[in-house]
């Protein structure tokens, strides 16, 4: 059976920051593209970001941002599907991290906010190109008309385990708590996932599951290689992602993602 559709991880997938994708990654998709496999981009990354990555690669397909909380197509202001978090839930969340003295980023569909920038925040948004935008009372940001998609919380790695678990305790019964990266904890609708997202552009384009191709590295891909024909977890994934996933692929730096779509997208059909 032929993979009709390809669920592409971006950070530590196919590249290790947005300024550069390598040759072999960048040809793979390419191809894929021309025999008429649909790419998709799922990501915890804002639209507007992943929009700019996916005209590099000519990606016209819906993207998945904010782990599933916006689908929406590239050259679209409208969105296919939004999951946002109630101003209740939101307002709880800002005084949480406001007790605890924990850095908070605060995703709307068309920002993203703290009132406490720490050093190491402005490290990470510095090399994405994307700072939040700073103000005195995150709370403020629930009156705009633009409602609220995701949290983002950043500790050093030896403190971002004690976060989520601090996080799962308090709100892990209304949202989802899932790590994105080594000091990343994110929280979203507990409906959204990238796996759900993905299998939403499947029916979209009535893909079935067997004919789905998912590459990731993190936690927050499980659902998605969970929810593929085929899951890949790339050779440097963290130990879920390795767990869930029916294949591994070599690590970023040696091209995982394109040796797995060489494999099972460009080389014919798969049994």
């Amino acid at each position: 059976m032929t993979i009709k559709l390809l669920a592409l991880d971006l950070d530590g997938t196919i590249v290790s920051d947005l300024r550069d994708i390598s040759p072999r990654v960048h040809a793979a998709i390419q191809r894929a593209m021309a025999q008429g496999v649909r790419v998709v981009i799922a990501t915890g990354r804002e639209f507007e970001i992943t929009k700019r990555f996916a005209r590099r690669l000519n990606i016209r397909t819906p993207l998945i941002c904010y782990q599933g909380a916006l689908i929406q197509l590239p050259d679209s202001d409208t969105p296919l599907l939004a999951h946002t978090i109630p101003a209740d839930l939101s307002r709880r969340m800002i005084q949480f991290a406001r007790a605890k003295k924990l850095p908070l980023v605060l995703y709307t569909t068309s920002a993203r906010y703290t009132e406490l920038p720490s050093p190491l925040m402005r490290e990470i948004f510095e090399q994405a190109e994307s700072p939040p935008t700073v103000v005195n009372n995150l709370l403020s940001t629930l009156y705009q008309p633009q409602p609220v998609l995701k949290f983002l919380f950043i500790q050093p790695p030896e403190e971002s385990k004690k976060m989520h678990h601090l996080l799962e305790k308090e709100f892990g019964d209304v949202l989802h708590i899932t790590p994105s990266l080594d000091t990343i904890v994110e929280g979203i609708m507990p409906q959204v996932s990238k796996g759900n997202a993905v299998a939403f552009v499947a029916k979209h384009y009535n893909i079935p599951q067997a004919q789905i191709l998912a590459i990731g590295d993190q936690d927050n891909d499980i659902a998605m290689i969970r929810a593929a024909g085929i899951g890949v977890a790339m050779g440097n994934a963290s130990t879920g992602a390795r767990a869930v996933a029916d294949v591994l692929a070599p690590p970023l730096e040696n091209d995982g993602a394109a040796w797995a779509i060489e494999k099972y997208v460009l080389n014919g059909s798969y049994d």
